[in-house]
């Protein structure tokens, strides 16, 4: 009996029968340009990024597909699923809001506007997700209504982008989705631009 006692006290102190520490939550943040960097005026000696000078814009807030919430997402076929362990630090529509206000007002040099009377830009993100097949990809999906003063429409599109994943841990899924998110966001200044037309 006493043999049993100091072997179970024995494992004990060498944590043998300790249950695991719980695996902590990872945050995560795709590779995103600064806002305030983006919106600095470029280098004299250097090409200006501005190819729409002061013309107004609305952009109102980014929504985003219900099951785009913190948990990072992936799919397989028809099948979705979430990382328990990996989230990301603000919602993906967040990440979407700020990759658009960089590329048309830091970049294309559209002046926000609040006025009824100005274009306006309704986005909505389906998709924010690691592909697993048939190939590794990352990839971000961003529904983009443009609407004249009149509240006509002058474009309704869907723009998408994949990135290929270079790996399985977490940071090279970041990376390749804020890739996939700044060239969407590209795409969509391109459609704006060529929508307002030359000043």
């Amino acid at each position: 009996m006493r043999v049993g006692l100091a072997l179970t006290a024995a494992a004990l102190a060498a944590g043998c029968l300790l249950p695991k520490p719980p695996a902590e939550l990872r945050y995560f943040t795709p590779r995103m340009p600064d806002p305030v960097a983006a919106q600095a005026p470029a280098p004299a000696d250097g090409p200006p990024a501005v190819s729409d000078p002061g013309k107004p814009l609305r952009l109102r807030r980014v929504e985003a597909a219900a099951y785009l919430r913190a948990r990072m997402v992936w799919r397989r076929g028809v099948e979705v699923g979430f990382y328990d362990m990996w989230r990301w630090t603000e919602l993906p529509s967040r990440f979407a809001q700020a990759a658009l206000d960089d590329e048309l007002f830091g970049r294309r040099g559209f002046q926000p506007a609040s006025a009824a009377t100005a274009p306006s830009l309704e986005a909505s993100l389906e998709a924010f997700e690691e592909r697993l097949a048939p190939s590794h990809e990352a990839v971000v999906e961003l529904d983009v209504r443009m609407l004249d003063g009149r509240r006509a429409t002058i474009f309704d599109r869907s723009f998408q982008v994949s990135r290929p994943i270079a790996g399985d841990d977490p940071e090279a899924i970041a990376d390749a989705l804020g890739d996939a998110l700044m060239a969407v966001a590209h795409e969509v200044g391109d459609a704006v631009s060529a929508a307002v037309g030359p000043r």
